[in-house]
C-alpha cells in the first residue's frame, strides 16, 4: 500500500516535469518571435529618452518629440506605449508648444486611466500643472499636482509627495498664503531630511528663504539661503548650476537691506556664470536687470543703458512677455534716474501694455505706481487703476486661498486616511505573505526529499560510469594541452634564436668583414691595431654564440654595462669599416638609459644595428643620423639618411624590417617609415618605457 502511494506520487513528479519542459520549450519559440520586435522597441527608447537632450534647440527637441510621438502611435502594447507617452509627456514640457504639449499629456492621461496605471497617471498631471504653472493658471494648476499628491500619498511613495510639496508651496507663495506655503515647506522638509536627501534639503531650505522673504524677515531669509547653498556643497557632483539661483537670491535680499555693494557682488557671479546665456537665457535676462539696478543704486557712473536694452532683447527672443515687461519697466526708472522722463514716461507705458497682456501684475501696480510719480499730468488716472487693479488682486487672491484650503483640506483628508489604510493594509499583506512563503516551503520542502530520493537512486547507477569518462577525458585534454605547450615553446624558441642570429651574429660578422676590408688597404701601426681589435671582437662574438644556449637576450644584455656606449661603439665600427661615411649621434641626456628595462635596451640596441646595416646594405648613403629622445613617457629614436631611398607603400618588407618589426611587438613600440625614392630614408620608432627604479617602487 506505501509502495503504491510512492509511486503514483513519483508519476505525478514526473508529469509535472514534463509540463514545465513543454512550457519551456513555448516560452523559447514565443521569444524568438518577439526578437524582431525588441529590436524595433529598444531603438524606440533610444528615440524617446534623446528628445531630453538639452544639448539640442527648442526646435530639435520638438522634432525628435514628434517622430517618437509618432511611432509610439505605431505600437500595440499599450503598456509599452504608456511607458513611452509619460516620458514625452515631460519632455514636451518645455517646448512652449501648448496644443502639442496638450496632445501628449491628454493621450498619456486617457491610457493611464484605461490601463488603471495610476504611477503613469500622477506623472502626467504632475506635468500637466508645470504646464499650466508657466501659463500663470494657478488654480488648475494647484489642481493638478494635488491630484498628483493624492496618487503618490496612496502609493505611500514619500520622495515623489516631497518634490510636490515643494512645488505647492511655490503656489501658495504666489498668493500670499505664506503660512500655508510655510507648512507644506516644512513637510517636504522632514521627508528629505529623514532620507538624506541634501538636494531636496537645499531646495525646501531655499523655499522657506523666499517665504521669510516675502514676509519681510530679510535677513532670517538669508539665513535660509545659506543653509540651502551649504546642503549643495555636500553633494558628490557639481551643483555650481543650482548655485546660481540661491545666489540671485541673495542679492535680491541684499537689495532690500540696502547691501549693494553684496546685492552687486551676487548678481556679477550669477551673470558670469558659464554657458548660462545657452542654458537659462531667461533667467540670464532677469539676472542682468538685477545686477544694472544694484549699480544703479551705487551710483555708478557706468551707462546702464545697454545692459537693460540686451536683457529686454532676450526676453524677446524667448517670447518672454511676463519677463519683458518687468525688465521694461526697470528700464523706465532707469531712465527717469538718469532724468530722461519722456523717454521713460514712454517706456513705462509700454511696460504697462506687457503687464497686462502678460498679466503681470506685479510689475503693473509697480509700473503704474512710477507713472503717478513721473507723469504729473495723468498721476490721479494712474492712481485709480492702481487702486482698482490692487483690490481685485487681492480679492482673487483670496477667493483662490479660500478655493485652494478647500483643496487642501480634502487633499490632507485623503492622504490621513491612505496613511492608515497602508498600515493596515501592511499588516494584512504581511500575515499573508507570511502563512504563504510557510505554505510554499513546505510544498518546496516535501517535493525537493523526494526528487533527491528518487534522483539518487538513479545517479548510483550512472556514477561509476560518468567518473571513468571524466577520467579519460581530462587525460586526453592534458595530453593536448601538453603537447601544445610544448609546440608553442619550440615555436617561440625558433623565431627568437633565428632573429637574433640575423640582428645579433649576422649584423656582427657583417660589420666586422667590411671592417676587415677597409683595414687589409692599409699597412700602418693603426690599422694593425685597429685588425687586433676586431680580432678581439671575433673572440667576443664567439663567446656570445656559446652562451646563446643559456638565454641570447640576457647575454647580450651583461655585456651592454653602458647602453649609450654599447650605442656609440656600435656606431664606431660601422665608422671603422669606410673613410666616406659620416654619422651624427645625439642623445637627452636627462633620461638614465642605464635604468631602462634589460629587454628594451637589447632590443633597442638590435633595431639600430640593423637599421645601420640596411643604410649601407640597400641604401648607399653617405651620412646616417641617430637621435635618441624623450617624449612625455615615450622613447623617440630616429634613424635617417641621405640614401637613395625607396618606395615604402610598394617595396616589400624584408627580414631586416619584419625582425625590427617582431622587436617593437615585444615591447609595445610602433614604427614609422619616410622614404621617397631619392630622398633618403627616416626611420621614427616610438616606445613607451618604464626606468628598473620605477618598477621597484
Amino acid at each position: 500500500m506505501r509502495t503504491g502511494k510512492i509511486t503514483y506520487l513519483y508519476i505525478s513528479i514526473c508529469t509535472l516535469a514534463v509540463l514545465l519542459l513543454f512550457s519551456c520549450a513555448q516560452n523559447d519559440n514565443s521569444s524568438k518571435e518577439t526578437s524582431s520586435s525588441k529590436i524595433v522597441q529598444d531603438s524606440l527608447a533610444i528615440l524617446v529618452n534623446s528628445s531630453s537632450d538639452t544639448n539640442l534647440n527648442i526646435e530639435e527637441r520638438k522634432q525628435t518629440v514628434q517622430e517618437a510621438f509618432d511611432k509610439v502611435n505605431l505600437l500595440r502594447i499599450d503598456s509599452i506605449k504608456l511607458k513611452h507617452l509619460t516620458i514625452l509627456s515631460f519632455n514636451s514640457v518645455q517646448l512652449k508648444d501648448s496644443v502639442f504639449f496638450r496632445t501628449i499629456n491628454k493621450e498619456t492621461i486617457s491610457l493611464a486611466q484605461k490601463e488603471k496605471d495610476s504611477v503613469a497617471m500622477a506623472e502626467a498631471y504632475w506635468d500637466l500643472g508645470i504646464f499650466l504653472d508657466n501659463t500663470k493658471l494657478i488654480d488648475s494648476t494647484y489642481y493638478y499636482y494635488n491630484e498628483a499628491l493624492a496618487i503618490y500619498s496612496k502609493q505611500n511613495n514619500q520622495k515623489k509627495m516631497a518634490f510636490l510639496f515643494n512645488s505647492i508651496s511655490t503656489i501658495q507663495r504666489k498668493l500670499g498664503d505664506y503660512a500655508g506655503a510655510e507648512q507644506t515647506t516644512i513637510k517636504a522638509l522632514e521627508i528629505f531630511k529623514e532620507s538624506k536627501n541634501y538636494l531636496g534639503m537645499s531646495n525646501s531650505y531655499n523655499s522657506l528663504g523666499s517665504i521669510t522673504h516675502s514676509l519681510g524677515d530679510i535677513e532670517k531669509a538669508i539665513q535660509y539661503y545659506k543653509i540651502a547653498s551649504s546642503y549643495l556643497d555636500s553633494l558628490p557632483t557639481d551643483k555650481s548650476y543650482n548655485q546660481i539661483f540661491i545666489t540671485n537670491n541673495i542679492g535680491v535680499s541684499n537689495m532690500l537691506l540696502n547691501q549693494y555693494t553684496e546685492a552687486e557682488n551676487s548678481f556679477e557671479k550669477v551673470v558670469n556664470f558659464k554657458n548660462l546665456r545657452t542654458i537659462n537665457p531667461e533667467f540670464l535676462a532677469k539676472a542682468m536687470v538685477n545686477l544694472a539696478n544694484a549699480k544703479k543704486k551705487l551710483f555708478s557712473k557706468e551707462d546702464l543703458e545697454p545692459q537693460y536694452l540686451a536683457a529686454i532683447e532676450i526676453t524677446k527672443e524667448y517670447d518672454n512677455t511676463f519677463s519683458e515687461a518687468t525688465s521694461t519697466g526697470h528700464y523706465a526708472q532707469y531712465l527717469a534716474y538718469i532724468k530722461d522722463t519722456i523717454k521713460a514716461v514712454k517706456v513705462a507705458k509700454n511696460a504697462l501694455v506687457l503687464s497686462e497682456k502678460a498679466e503681470n501684475f506685479e510689475s503693473l501696480l509697480r509700473t503704474l505706481n512710477f507713472l503717478t510719480l513721473v507723469d504729473k499730468k495723468n498721476a490721479s488716472t494712474y492712481a485709480q487703476e492702481y487702486f482698482v487693479i490692487d483690490k481685485k488682486l487681492k480679492e482673487d487672491e483670496r477667493k483662490l486661498r479660500d478655493k485652494f484650503a478647500r483643496i487642501r483640506f480634502q487633499t490632507d483628508e485623503f492622504i490621513e486616511r491612505n496613511e492608515l489604510l497602508a498600515k493596515q493594509n501592511e499588516l494584512l499583506t504581511r500575515e499573508k505573505r507570511l502563512w504563504s512563503a510557510l505554505a510554499i516551503l513546505g510544498l518546496i520542502g516535501i517535493a525537493a526529499i523526494l526528487i533527491i530520493v528518487i534522483q539518487r537512486i538513479k545517479n548510483n547507477n550512472l556514477r561509476f560510469k560518468q567518473q571513468q569518462q571524466e577520467s579519460n577525458l581530462e587525460i586526453f585534454n592534458l595530453l593536448l594541452l601538453q603537447q601544445s605547450k610544448f609546440d608553442e615553446g619550440k615555436k617561440i624558441e625558433q623565431e627568437r634564436i633565428s632573429q637574433e642570429l640575423h640582428d645579433g651574429f649576422l649584423n656582427k660578422i657583417l660589420g666586422i668583414r667590411l671592417v676587415l676590408l677597409g683595414l687589409n688597404k692599409r699597412q700602418d701601426e693603426t690599422s694593425i691595431a685597429q685588425r687586433a681589435e676586431v680580432i678581439t671582437e671575433l673572440a667576443e662574438l664567439s663567446e656570445e654564440i656559446r652562451s646563446i644556449s643559456h638565454e641570447l637576450n640576457e647575454a647580450a644584455f651583461q655585456k651592454m654595462q653602458n647602453f649609450i656606449e654599447a650605442i656609440k661603439s656600435l656606431i664606431k665600427t660601422f665608422q671603422t669599416a669606410s673613410e666616406t661615411l659620416k654619422y651624427s649621434f645625439k642623445f637627452n641626456t636627462d633620461l638614465d638609459w642605464d635604468g631602462l628595462n634589460s629587454t628594451l635596451k637589447i632590443n633597442l640596441y638590435r633595431i639600430v644595428q640593423e637599421s645601420i646595416q640596411n643604410c649601407i646594405k640597400h641604401a648607399e648613403a653617405s651620412t646616417i643620423f641617430v637621435n635618441f629622445d624623450v617624449e612625455d613617457n615615450f622613447l623617440m629614436v630616429t634613424i635617417e639618411d641621405n640614401g637613395k631611398g625607396f618606395d615604402s607603400k610598394k617595396s616589400k618588407k624584408g627580414i631586416g624590417f619584419r625582425n625590427i618589426s617582431s622587436r617593437l611587438e615585444k615591447v609595445n613600440g610602433t614604427l614609422r617609415v619616410d622614404s621617397t625614392i631619392g630622398n633618403g630614408t627616416k626611420l621614427m620608432i616610438r616606445v613607451p618605457y618604464l626606468n628598473d627604479i620605477d618598477k621597484i617602487a
